[in-house]
């Protein structure tokens, strides 16, 4: 091929590849003004289709990319609109309104770091803008940074004084420093500056119900919805007040204005479960059944209408239930409501292989972890119930449901510092909440602060006259002050209004063994036994009757029908362990502790009673392996650490190690007497008896009666040379206890 030849072949490659540019530019162009007119005609599943397909042709094509999250956002597609914003906001970088919203929704999403930076180019690009100072406010105070959140907002009224969304802004954050009058000061400002802003109208209603003025934030939405009574949030806000205020059919009205602005599919949902909630199932049926048909919202549907099901017919609910799941199995909603079906219907162990895959599926849903917690306590696992209720407040600190079932769990252990402090959230929460309140009181009544419990025992007495939990907080009220008839009353009668009641039979009990009645104790628990014979708290309660008449081989029978029964329940194994020391049958003890750590594989007390009876029992090798487990488990152990500790120092094997665990051990529990003796011994071991004159004087401070810690002491100062007082502490140690002799040994060369 010639030169000329070539120049032609290149031409003509040339201009073809210049109209296939052209082509897919006028094709890009055409779909983008297509997507944008079926966008301005409110059809964004169609505007949708034809932005995406303009990024086929260009993947780097912002505008279209900025228009497809638009209609996202619109469909109330969060997943997506979040994904295309932030694509959309690397593609515009001088876009500063896609920049903005892009940010905005990595606020929401926690990234505050990557809002951040988007937000502060857009600030230093334009120093004028109002409103991406006030963003940069939100963002610093969402990574609590409030006093830089609060300058930022300050700069954007500054900027712009007739801005009301800035001193919106404003008042949140003074809000959440504690400032409630200058909050109010800056949402009242947000409406006298823009009095036609609907937006400003609800920040200032908002901040009404946060700090308890319901009537007054009913006030600002209805004046809200007079500017605009089209207002989405607005209406959705007058709704609620109506719905938690009790006049729910009031608010329907407002309901169907909200769903108005909701995408059909969506409305249906909401509406329907609107309809539920007011017992209208035929209506919200009606809804749902059409929604069946299709792919988009056949799952959704067929979840509501089992829901529907279940209480007329749980058979046919289950079985569409079953058909959701097995088309969906990673379907969140529809595990959880399975895993409160089966939790309702008494089975526990099988709602919890619902629940954990839906709490690996979505970490972050607060339901989930919930229900999670009811079954465990179900199942008497008080750990892993509190590790639940935890997390529910991890993820949303005001979870007033979620502290309220830590608090009674809490109770139940005898930590009742902390059911105090956990009811008090809940009721700061939830305020005037009746199981809150008597959550409270039994813990103060537990604590003996009865000048606090009384005032709100007879409160919720005047409140519930006719409730057997109030009444049976009443029994408890009495028995705590030794009034022991009146307390016998209460329970009596928490019991003629339900028979059933636990706190009421448990307290009768506890009256029994009391007034050392056991004869009927024995007999109140037997026969609960026979009419509830798998009811694990009636056979607790049983244990310790039966352990308190000495009769340890029907306890023990107990004790196993429990851990039969409640496999993860670690009280009863420890109970037993218990029992078998006492009958000195240690294996069987370590095998009953070794059993309750399989279970409970981060139980640091079943290994260290499990390691301790090693210890007892001169298995030195075994102790100390299992010391050591404990050790890499939980770094901090404190007893593993000292009694490890102590075995290397009678050993005089690796005194450093020694040293270091002691050090160990008092640093985690400085109020242990025994573990500052261990410190003492171990320097003593060491050669350094002025050193372990200090720990063994505070073992002594902290265990006077103790004859051991003042022979020790004695020791000590004997090796340090200083007689006198080496004489002063085998003396008293001889007075604790005359048969040390040990300490009459050591006295008698010290008197030579």
């Amino acid at each position: 091929m010639n030169v000329q030849s070539l120049i032609r072949v290149a031409a003509l490659v040339l201009t073809t590849a210049l109209a296939a540019c052209s082509d897919v530019e006028a094709d890009k162009q055409r779909y983008l003004q297509s997507g944008n007119e079926f966008f301005e005609q409110k059809k964004y599943q169609e505007a949708v289709v034809e932005y995406r397909n303009a990024i086929a042709l260009d993947e780097r094509f912002g505008e279209a990319r900025y228009k497809l999250a638009e209609s996202y956002a619109a469909l109330g597609d969060a997943r997506n609109a979040f994904r295309h914003y932030v694509r959309a906001a690397d593609l515009l970088p001088d876009n500063n309104e896609v920049q903005l919203k892009a940010a905005t929704l990595l606020l929401l999403a926690g990234q505050f770091d990557d809002a951040k930076t988007r937000v502060q180019r857009v600030v230093d690009a334009d120093p004028s803008n109002a409103q991406a100072h006030v963003l940069l406010g939100n963002i610093l105070a969402g990574m609590r940074d409030l006093d830089g959140a609060v300058s930022q907002v300050e700069e954007a009224i500054q900027v712009d004084p007739n801005r009301g969304a800035s001193y919106s802004s404003l008042g949140a954050l003074r809000l959440a420093q504690g400032e409630r009058e200058a909050a109010r000061a800056a949402f009242d400002k947000a409406v006298a500056v823009d009095p036609a802003s609907v937006d400003a109208r609800m920040a200032l209603a908002v901040f009404q119900l946060q700090v308890g003025e319901t009537a007054d934030a009913e006030k600002t939405v209805r004046a809200a919805l007079d500017l605009d009574p089209r207002h989405a949030l607005a209406n959705r806000a007058m709704f609620t007040l109506l719905l938690v205020s009790g006049r729910a059919p009031e608010g329907e009205s407002y309901l169907k204005a909200f769903v108005a602005s909701l995408p059909p599919d969506r409305a249906a949902f909401t509406l329907a479960d609107y309809y539920v909630a007011m017992k209208r199932d035929a209506d919200a049926t009606a809804l749902l059944q059409p929604l069946t048909g299709r792919d988009s919202t056949s799952t959704e549907a067929h979840l509501r209408l089992a829901r529907i099901e279940y209480a007329a017919d749980p058979t046919a609910a289950h079985r569409r239930l079953d058909g959701v799941l097995s088309k969906s199995p990673q379907h969140v909603d529809a595990r959880l409501t399975k895993g409160r079906w089966l939790l309702a219907e008494g089975k526990p162990a099988e709602a919890l292989e619902q629940t954990d895959p839906a709490v690996k599926a979505m970490p972050s849903n607060v339901s989930a972890h919930y229900l999670t917690g009811l079954i465990h306590a179900e199942l008497n696992d008080s750990r892993a119930a509190i590790a639940a209720f935890n997390e529910v407040l991890r993820l949303n600190p005001r979870a007033a449901a979620a502290q309220l079932q830590l608090s009674r769990l809490q109770l139940a252990q005898g930590a009742v510092a902390e059911t105090i402090q956990l009811a008090e959230s809940a009721l700061k929460n939830a305020p005037g909440n009746p199981e809150a309140r008597l959550t409270l009181a039994s813990g103060l009544i537990a604590q003996r602060d009865l000048a606090r419990a009384e005032p709100l025992v007879a409160q919720l007495l005047e409140e519930y006259p006719n409730v057997s939990a109030v009444e049976a907080l009443n029994g408890m009220r009495h028995l705590a002050r030794k009034n022991l008839p009146l307390a016998r009353a209460a329970y009596e009668r928490a019991l003629q209004l339900d028979p059933r009641s636990y706190p009421a039979f448990a307290g009768l009990t506890a009256l029994d063994m009391v007034e050392q009645n056991t004869t009927q104790a024995r007999a109140r628990v037997e026969a609960r036994l026979s009419a509830s014979p798998n009811d694990v708290r009636v056979l607790m309660l049983a244990s310790r009757v039966y352990l308190a008449v000495n009769d340890q081989p029907t306890a023990e029978r107990t004790l196993r029908r429990i851990v039969e029964l409640s496999p993860a329940d670690s009280r009863a194994y420890s109970m037993l362990g218990q029992l078998y020391v006492a009958q000195q049958r240690l294996p069987e003890a370590r095998a009953e502790f070794d059993a309750l750590a399989e279970r409970n594989p981060r139980s640091v007390t079943a290994r260290t009673l499990a390691a301790m009876l090693s210890h007892s029992t001169e298995e030195i090798d075994d102790a100390k392996k299992r010391y050591r487990e404990i050790l890499e488990m939980d770094g901090n152990a404190a007893i593993a650490a000292n009694n490890l500790a102590w075995i290397l120092a009678e050993e005089g094997k690796d005194l450093d190690e020694a040293l270091r665990l002691a050090e160990l051990a008092a640093t985690a529990a400085p109020d242990r007497p025994e573990i500052h003796d261990t410190l003492g011994w171990v320097y003593y071991r060491k050669e350094l008896p002025t050193l372990a004159i200090a720990p063994f004087e505070k073992s002594v401070s902290q265990s006077p009666d103790n004859p051991v810690y003042h022979y020790h002491l004695g020791l000590a100062h004997a090796k340090s040379g200083n007689v006198e007082r080496a004489r002063d502490a085998l003396n008293t140690a001889l007075k604790l206890d005359a048969n040390h002799r040990e300490a009459r040994e050591l006295l008698a060369t010290l008197r030579n």
